[in-house]
């Protein structure tokens, strides 16, 4: 058994960015193209998986979650959404209502950190998480029985599929990420350490702290330019220190769903057709809906 967990701003980005504004909320008349990629990317995941577990996790945090607490700089190459787009993010949040899947947003933690205190929660249940994203920064979270998938572009990968294309372990990902930083992120990494030289320190020792522990020993390695690493890195021990911080997902939130409240219960049929017309979308989804699970409506889509 599995559980969809997916990291849903990378979708909804993907379609804004992508896709002409074809489409216009019937009554703000703002652009809902975002929307509509977004709502064409969760009918197909649910057509072809039909999932007992499904959970769209969001950000809610630019600028309040508690990395931005630890550093003044974290995202702050992000502007904050203007009144367009937050309208298209929170009508995403509307279409997993009616679409019968479990949301959720914070204002301290990323959806990153949902993901990842989602998929030890499932672990725990004995279900099996596919994390569905195409972030690297995920990577970090996948065990040995865990799945990482970029829906629409790749199949699903295990933990020794990603390894193999990494170079490195998963779990070595927020290591590589303290080492070489992060630009979408805005973390800094060292100076003079790239991308290689990384690899090539995490294949040697297991993590930033082990690294640091044998500053006397990389001299030695077979690394080009390995005789001035260690000045590098102890110029750099509290940049490395905060990047690893700020690269760390959170696994264990209190406030979190128990997996029966993020069972997949079915579209609401008829919220999904007022949730359409007002997007803009008319019928277009209609066909695709009609094979789905299908569930009384029980709310109005707007709640």
């Amino acid at each position: 058994m599995q559980s969809l967990l997916i990291d849903s701003s990378i979708y909804i980005f993907r379609s804004y960015f992508t896709l002409p504004e074809n489409w216009r909320a019937s009554e703000s008349r703002l652009p809902t193209h975002a929307v509509y990629g977004f709502t064409s990317f969760m009918i197909d995941l649910l057509r072809q998986k039909q999932p007992d577990y499904i959970f769209c996790a969001f950000d809610e945090s630019l600028q309040t979650g508690f990395r931005h607490q630890l550093c003044a700089d974290y995202k702050s190459n992000r502007e904050l959404p203007d009144d367009a787009l937050a309208f298209q993010l929170n009508a995403c949040r509307q279409l997993c209502r009616v679409l019968g899947v479990a949301e959720m947003a914070s204002n301290i933690y990323e959806a990153d950190d949902l993901i990842g205190s989602m998929a030890s929660i499932m672990r725990g249940a004995g279900v099996q998480p596919v994390i569905v994203s195409r972030d690297k920064d995920l990577m970090q979270l996948v065990g040995d029985q865990d799945l990482y998938w970029d829906f629409g572009k790749a199949h699903p990968r295990s933990q020794k599929q990603l390894e193999q294309k990494l170079e490195i372990a998963c779990s070595q990902m927020v290591d590589y990420l303290a080492l070489v930083g992060d630009k979408s992120d805005n973390i800094a990494g060292v100076p003079g350490v790239g991308e290689k030289t990384a690899k090539q320190l995490l294949s040697h020792f297991p993590d930033v702290e082990a690294i640091l522990e044998h500053l006397d020993q990389l001299q030695d390695l077979p690394i080009r330019g390995a005789k001035k690493l260690a000045d590098k890195l102890l110029g750099s021990i509290d940049q490395i220190k905060l990047a690893r911080e700020l690269a760390t997902i959170v696994t264990d939130i209190d406030v979190m769903p128990v997996p029966n409240d993020i069972t997949w219960q079915g579209v609401q049929v008829q919220a999904f057709d007022l949730f359409a017309e007002e997007m803009g979308f008319g019928n277009v989804f209609t066909a695709r809906v009609a094979d789905l699970k299908h569930r009384p409506m029980t709310s109005n889509f707007r709640g």
